[in-house]
């Protein structure tokens, strides 16, 4: 198929808002001016590969030990990491602490990924939107990273949580919020920051399809299937799924959720930008700890939950 066909099957940009999203996501793209202020640069980056996407993450482990040592010991325990895609993260810690561990995962095809490399030492199962088929009282932490935004039915799942904790048990969750300037998870195709904030889900999404199938758009790694190296559909053409995808949680509302719910909160902060992919953000950290401003300006939100008995 040549260019000219290519480009027929492109999905194109109709209205006037998809359209200055189009012209501004190209000034972060390609040899775009404002490459180096988006998320997607000329070095290597964990969108090139499925190996630089997982030693990217693998990479902050200790970022989490830090974060969850003051208030839960993984040692001995039985520990639940909930959302554990390929299981990667829960067996770095395993790196670190002995203990029980178990992966649970909605998705079936990342769970027989985690199952096939991990599967000898971590137990994996698979959620349902508001189910964790495990047995009452059988946990001693949960912890979950950069998933909570994912959950269609929070409040579901948190008392599933709370229903599978043992008395006094930990939950440690950490997760970006949607005004965050990533929120909308589009960073890999729509590389500027906030966009979200800016634009309709369905302006991002028109864009995105758009991009994902133009000729000249090289596309994440998480977007070539595996087996055949070719790129997979356009996933941003079904906005049901999206919706699926992205529950939009702000900060204020996660904290009426979880006020509402049986959980004693030991712990809540925002965490601000630190300067490693722009030295602009550690000037700006103190941005996450003011009302109006933390809902921008936060890189991420973490809180401990204890279960009341």
């Amino acid at each position: 198929m040549n260019a000219v066909e290519n480009i027929k099957t492109v999905p194109q940009i109709s209205g006037i808002s998809p359209k200055v999203c189009l012209a501004i996501s190209k000034l972060f793209l390609g040899k775009g001016p404002l490459k180096r202020f988006g998320f997607r640069k000329d070095e290597i980056t964990r969108f090139d590969s499925m190996e630089n996407y997982v030693a990217d993450r693998v990479e902050q482990i200790e970022e989490y030990q830090e974060l969850f040592k003051p208030f839960a010991a993984f040692e001995g325990k039985t520990v639940l990491e909930l959302g554990c895609n390929r299981g990667y993260l829960l067996n770095s810690f395993l790196q670190h602490e002995n203990f029980t561990a178990i992966g649970a995962e909605i998705n079936s095809e990342a769970l027989k990924i985690a199952g096939e490399n991990y599967g000898d030492k971590i137990k994996f199962v698979q959620t349902t939107p508001n189910k964790i088929p495990l047995p009452d009282e059988s946990i001693d932490i949960i912890y979950s990273i950069d998933t909570f935004e994912h959950l269609s039915q929070p409040s579901e799942i948190l008392m599933e949580c709370q229903r599978v904790l043992r008395p006094d048990g930990i939950l440690l969750l950490h997760f970006s919020t949607w005004l965050t300037p990533y929120g909308s998870h589009l960073e890999d195709i729509i590389p500027m920051p906030w966009a979200n904030s800016v634009f309709s889900m369905d302006t991002l999404l028109q864009v995105a399809a758009h991009l994902y199938d133009s000729p000249d758009y090289d596309v994440a790694c998480y977007y070539i299937d595996e087996k055949t190296g070719k790129r997979k559909p356009n996933p941003f053409l079904d906005k049901e799924k999206w919706d699926e995808y992205l529950n939009h949680i702000t900060i204020r509302r996660f904290r009426g959720l979880i006020k509402k719910l049986p959980f004693e909160i030991k712990h809540l902060e925002n965490i601000g930008f630190g300067g490693k992919k722009f030295k602009i953000g550690k000037h700006l950290e103190k941005l996450s700890r003011l009302p109006v401003t933390e809902e921008f300006f936060t890189k991420a939100t973490f809180a401990v939950l204890k279960k009341k008995n």
